[in-house]
C-alpha cells in the first residue's frame, strides 16, 4: 500500500480511546507507559495517519488522530493494542484473556473549531485527574502538551503538520504563549463533549454529512452531485 503524503491528509479527524478491563491499571508503571507510545510511534510508521494530541494514563488512552480510511485506524489502533497484551501478559507470568475494556472507540470529529479542543481536553487529562505534582500539562510527561508548550521532541506528534499551528503566531515563541494561554481556558462542555456516548462532534452540516463505513463514521467524500 502506497503511502499518501502526510500535508494531505483530509479524510477524517477521530477520537480514539480505550480502557483497561475494569479500570485495570494496564499503564501504571513507566516502563508500561514509555513500551506502549514505542508501540504507537512504530506501527504509525506504515499507516497513513497523523497524530495531533495524545495522552496516556495509568488506566486509558486519548488519541486525535487522522486517518485517509477508517480501516486503517482500526488496523493501526488494533495492532498496537494486540502487541500490547501481548507484552502485558509476558510482564505478568504468562497471563491470559483481554486487558482491554472491549473494542477501542472512535469519534469522529469536526476538524475546524473542535479539533484544538479535544486537543485541550486530552492534555489537560493529567491535570483534572489531580496526579500529584502535575500542575501543568507539561509536568507529565506521557503526552503531547511538551511538545506544543516547549518544542520538545515527540515520538508521535510533528507541530508543523498541525492544521492550525501556523495560525497560532507568526513564530513558535508565539505560538507556544497563545497555547499555553488556550491550554490555561475552561471548557465546561468538553467533558460531556468528548467524553461522553456521542459519535460524531461537529455542527449540523458536518454530522449530516458523515457516513458509515466499516461500523465506524467517515466523512463523504466531495464532489459533484448527482
Amino acid at each position: 500500500m502506497g503511502r499518501v503524503p502526510r500535508w494531505r491528509m483530509g479524510r477524517g479527524v477521530y477520537h480514539v480511546l480505550n480502557r483497561g478491563l475494569n479500570n485495570t491499571w494496564i499503564f501504571e508503571t513507566e516502563e508500561n507507559r514509555d513500551y506502549f507510545i514505542k508501540l504507537l510511534s512504530r506501527i504509525k510508521e506504515g499507516c497513513r495517519i497523523n497524530i495531533y494530541h495524545w495522552v496516556v494514563m495509568s488506566n486509558h488512552f486519548h488519541l486525535a488522530a487522522e486517518v485517509m480510511e477508517t480501516q486503517e485506524l482500526s488496523y493501526y489502533i488494533g495492532k498496537v493494542s494486540s502487541l500490547y497484551s501481548q507484552y502485558w501478559h509476558k510482564k505478568h507470568a504468562g497471563g491470559r484473556g483481554p486487558i482491554w475494556q472491549g473494542r477501542f472507540r472512535s469519534m469522529i470529529v469536526q476538524k475546524q473549531d473542535y479539533l484544538i479542543r479535544l486537543g485541550r481536553y486530552i492534555e489537560m487529562n493529567p491535570v483534572a485527574s489531580e496526579i500529584e505534582g502535575v500542575v501543568s500539562p507539561k509536568d507529565y510527561r506521557w503526552s503531547s502538551a511538551s511538545t506544543y508548550l516547549s518544542g520538545a521532541e515527540d515520538p508521535l506528534v510533528e507541530t508543523k503538520l498541525h492544521p492550525y499551528w501556523e495560525s497560532f503566531g507568526p513564530d513558535e515563541n508565539s505560538r507556544r504563549y497563545f497555547y499555553r494561554n488556550y491550554l490555561a481556558e475552561k471548557d465546561k462542555e468538553a467533558c460531556n463533549l468528548f467524553g461522553g456516548t456521542l459519535n460524531s462532534i461537529g455542527d449540523r452540516n458536518f454530522v449530516s454529512n458523515l457516513k458509515l463505513v466499516s461500523d465506524r463514521l467517515t466523512c463523504r467524500k466531495t464532489g459533484k452531485s448527482k
